[in-house]
């Protein structure tokens, strides 16, 4: 028993020292300006227009109403300095709420080296420390999943619905939820069923103001071209490998038999059933839209959660992964270009070591931090190359 209460210590410990390298981390991005997202101009336009005038313009089809409005009280209050620190305090929300839901569902305290994990991650502290509604979404997502968990249906059903108001996208992982959690019994079923509908219900609310601003169903229109399902398949393989970077994904792969150990417990573990179907159901919208970084998180999300399960008797492993995260930030390896900056349809293999994703976000932040108040085409898209890994 003394063993196990100091090998919780001794977690404990190291995980919150690990988060507060992060937050170190963060604060100078926090304060170079709201960040280099493609979106983030427009973002503010909607905010401002929601917060001074009453008035909903979407950032881009089909609308984040839930998220602008944030942005546009926390910029009324004190500019994209305030809109940082609320993303910056979601993100550290959802750290807390996630490392919970593994706690309730019996995670041993090395497994929770995924929270770690998950915090030096170089595109999480990125959209952590950007006026970006990432976190924002993910965070609804887990306090979902803990309510869902915790028998308190409509909420979980309104937590969804926040999410899907923050991004669409966020669909994939409720479906996970429900599917993890309809697996349960017939019990747990209703449950689903009651914050499915909640969720569903205050989901069309959220989005009245785009049905009227488009007027009609246009806000939600996809024409977004795809490429060859080769071309869409290459250019998701390379970002998937990015979004750890190639030491760590090498880690990952050498874990896949205890991944593979861990999915056998599908039917006794809820952690395995959300993070399998989850991670599915992410890529296959990230293989059909497979353009920035942020959009992975999702997938990292899920992956977090399969890892916390497959490793959580092995912390050295996780302790790795921590360990090239924060390296990753500073300095990257490549070992594949693609043959055109912004349309790629191949590459080469062309070993190199650059400025980490941290590090790089950074330098473009502070070379122009107002490129956000500027044109789409010249200033915003200008700091987006500057800080994109690819540019496709």
């Amino acid at each position: 028993m003394l063993d196990r209460l100091r090998a919780m210590d001794r977690d404990t410990a190291g995980i919150l020292g690990v988060l507060a390298v992060a937050l170190v981390i963060a604060i100078p991005l926090v304060i170079s300006g709201p960040g280099n997202d493609l979106d983030v101009g427009n973002v503010f336009r909607s905010g401002r227009a929601i917060a001074r005038h009453l008035d909903y313009v979407p950032s881009r089809p089909p609308g984040a109403p839930v998220h602008e409005s944030l942005v546009g009280i926390g910029d009324l209050i004190g500019g994209p300095l305030v809109t940082n620190l609320l993303s910056l305090l979601a993100a550290g929300l959802l750290l807390w709420q996630l490392d919970r839901l593994l706690r309730d569902e019996g995670v041993a305290p090395a497994g929770r080296w995924v929270i770690a994990l998950l915090a030096v991650n170089p595109w999480f502290l990125i959209a952590a420390t950007s006026t970006a509604d990432y976190v924002f979404a993910l965070l609804f997502l887990v306090v979902s999943a803990r309510a869902l968990r915790h028998d308190h249906a409509v909420l979980a059903g309104v937590a969804g619905a926040a999410a899907m108001g923050c991004r669409v996208g966020s669909i994939t992982l409720l479906v996970a939820l429900a599917v993890a959690e309809a697996c349960v019994g017939r019990s747990h079923r209703r449950r689903v069923l009651v914050a499915g509908a909640t969720a569903g219900a205050l989901t069309l609310v959220v989005f009245i103001p785009s049905f009227i601003e488009a007027g009609g169903l246009t806000f939600a229109q996809n024409d977004f071209s795809a490429s060859s399902p080769l071309v869409q398949l290459g250019r998701t393989v390379a970002k998937d490998i990015l979004v750890l970077g190639i030491p760590t994904t090498l880690l990952v792969l050498a874990s896949i038999p205890a991944l593979v150990a861990a999915l056998r417990r599908w039917s006794t573990s809820w952690l395995v059933r959300f993070g399998a179907v989850g991670l599915v159901l992410s890529q296959v919208l990230f293989l059909r839209f497979p353009w920035k970084m942020a959009h992975l998180l999702p997938t990292l999300l899920c992956i977090v959660v399969l890892l916390a399960v497959a490793l959580e008797e092995r912390r050295r492993w996780l302790m790795a992964m921590v360990a090239l995260q924060l390296v990753f930030g500073f300095v990257r390896v490549d070992v594949i270009a693609p043959n055109d900056a912004n349309q790629a349809s191949g590459g080469t293999i062309s070993p190199t070591v650059t400025a980490g994703p941290v590090l790089t976000d950074w330098r473009c932040r502070r070379h122009d931090p107002d490129a956000y108040l500027g044109r789409q085409k010249e200033e915003i898209e200008r700091a987006w190359d500057c800080a994109a890994p690819y540019r496709d």
